[in-house]
């Protein structure tokens, strides 16, 4: 019952035509997922990375958010300068409703004020289906069919889509704004049924601090996120030991207390995010769990210049 009040809930959303809908995804460890919001990060780093992160939403609740996302990138030369390149792909559950994102990204990058400053583009698709023939609604009081305008059978919908953004990493920190569905296009799930996903925008940064031992970094980073209406916003502290292990804190804004936790080991980086929500969703939840993995191969790529760096992001 609770599956099917969720699913039609969404549809609600998306039958009106002025409706600009938010479909981007909340991942906790944004700082790790910086790829799937802001394309400028594509090839930030010198290797060829592959990233993955999954994360399930308000445990317990029946029909609750469960999102993936799956990104590879990596640096290029080509006319005496680096870009980035990379694919990406998204997938989201909610209810009855499943979403389906990939992509192809490109950035483009200058050496400039002792850091990189890249601009970065994304195009590829986003499709929605919705299972209607799940859902299961009353009929009125005189006894007339359901509203038309939600589907009781198999729906699916796809368009173009397209996300941009700009992403500057300097030896010290960092800072992007990247903006997601850029010409907010319509997915006609069928006859009647019609969503817009809502262009996003979205501002991240974050600092490294040198501590008086050489084996503690702390990096504090914020991120933002909007569609003009409504906004999230994390504020969080994370503490490095030796460039292998890494714990903090982060408070979602109104929302929620959030517990990180990760490592390092060769090649491989892994991570773990738990948010306690401090709002009445915690009366039907356990709460959320984010997993994250990333693999990282060295390429051989020769580079030259005083602004040769990594990021501060790259433990």
């Amino acid at each position: 019952m609770r599956r099917s009040l969720l699913g039609i809930l969404f549809v609600l959303l998306c039958c009106t035509g002025v409706v600009r809908a938010q479909y981007d995804a909340q991942f906790s460890q944004y700082f790790m997922a910086t790829g799937y919001y802001n394309p400028g990060f594509a090839g930030q780093s010198e290797n060829l990375n592959v990233f993955g992160i999954h994360r399930q939403q308000w445990v317990g609740f029946e029909g609750a958010p469960k999102s993936s996302f799956v990104m590879a990138d990596m640096p290029i030369r080509f006319a005496e300068r680096t870009h980035g390149i990379g694919v990406v792909m998204f997938s989201e559950k909610i209810g009855l409703s499943n979403i389906t994102q990939a992509g192809g990204q490109y950035a483009y990058k200058k050496n400039i004020w002792g850091g990189t400053l890249s601009v970065g583009l994304q195009l590829g698709i986003f499709n929605m289906s919705f299972q209607g023939d799940s859902v299961r609604l009353p009929e009125n009081e005189v006894g007339a069919e359901a509203d038309l305008a939600i589907p009781i059978t198999q729906a699916e919908g796809m368009t173009f889509d397209m996300n941009a953004g700009i992403y500057y990493s300097h030896p010290t920190f960092y800072a992007g704004f990247g903006v997601s569905h850029l010409m907010e296009p319509e997915i006609g799930l069928d006859e009647t049924a019609k969503t817009y996903p809502a262009r996003m925008y979205n501002f991240m940064a974050g600092y490294n601090i040198k501590t008086s031992n050489p084996l503690i970094e702390l990096q504090p980073s914020v991120f933002l996120k909007t569609e003009t209406i409504n906004f999230q916003a994390d504020i969080t502290a994370r503490l490095i030991y030796n460039k292998m292990f890494n714990g903090g804190l982060s408070w979602r804004v109104n929302e929620s207390v959030i517990l990180f936790l990760g490592a390092s080991i060769g090649a491989f980086q892994v991570g773990y995010a738990y948010d306690y929500s401090y709002t009445p969703v915690r009366k039907a939840t356990h709460g959320s769990h984010e997993l994250m993995v990333k693999f990282s191969l060295k390429l051989k790529q020769t580079k030259t210049g005083k602004n040769r760096h990594k990021s501060v992001r790259i433990l």
